[in-house]
């Protein structure tokens, strides 16, 4: 199997969760391929920009960055891939929708391979219906869909993380380097960090 990674995303996906394990993931060596349905390789979606705003009960919202489809999801076979990255925005409202969203997230979970979502990517798994009993974490909007399920919601601080099983869950962007190294190391990746400086 080649080093194949999937990530799905669409229109008002988070920015940061999206560009930044594309980079990281292909630094590394993995061909990632997005996916978004009903888009074909060489289209494009808009991303958006989530700030924190201590005056506002919500996050505050810009369009950020297009990003580029580079593959139809309509024409995958998700067993050629051996992990699977749920980037959280509000794409992901709707992205549950669509059953081969679902059908696609469901081949990841009963396959147990490794999987990374973030902020309201928990959304898309919840959707599949196959989620019961786990741990989870994600935006704090989530917390009740997540609850209803039958799981456990962790309430953590921004650069939270979650793994239960072969899912590894992250709170918000702030978090990425977390969430990204969790999701490394369930993948079998190894990084000799540098020692600390001072201490």
């Amino acid at each position: 199997m080649k080093r194949k990674i999937l990530l799905i995303t669409g229109d008002f996906g988070e920015d940061y969760e999206v560009i930044v394990p594309f980079m990281l993931l292909k630094a590394l060596g993995y061909e990632v391929h997005i996916a978004c349905p009903q888009k074909r390789e060489g289209e494009t979606v808009a991303s958006c920009i989530h700030d924190i705003n201590k005056d506002y009960q919500t996050v505050t919202e810009w369009e950020g960055h297009r990003i580029n489809i580079n593959v139809s999801l309509e024409h995958i076979n998700p067993a050629d891939y051996l992990a699977l990255v749920l980037p959280g925005g509000r794409s992901c409202e709707y992205l549950r929708t669509y059953a081969i969203v679902r059908d696609v997230t469901a081949h990841f979970i009963t396959e147990n391979k490794p999987i990374a979502s973030i902020c309201r990517g928990v959304q898309i798994l919840l959707a599949t219906g196959l989620l019961k009993g786990k741990t989870m974490t994600g935006n704090f909007v989530c917390q009740t869909e997540v609850e209803m399920a039958g799981n456990t919601y962790e309430k953590l601080g921004y650069e939270g993380v979650v793994v239960d099983g072969n899912i590894v869950y992250g709170v918000e962007w702030h978090g990425l380097w977390a969430w990204m190294q969790a999701f490394i190391e369930k993948l079998g990746v190894t990084i000799d960090l540098p020692p600390k400086v001072g201490g």
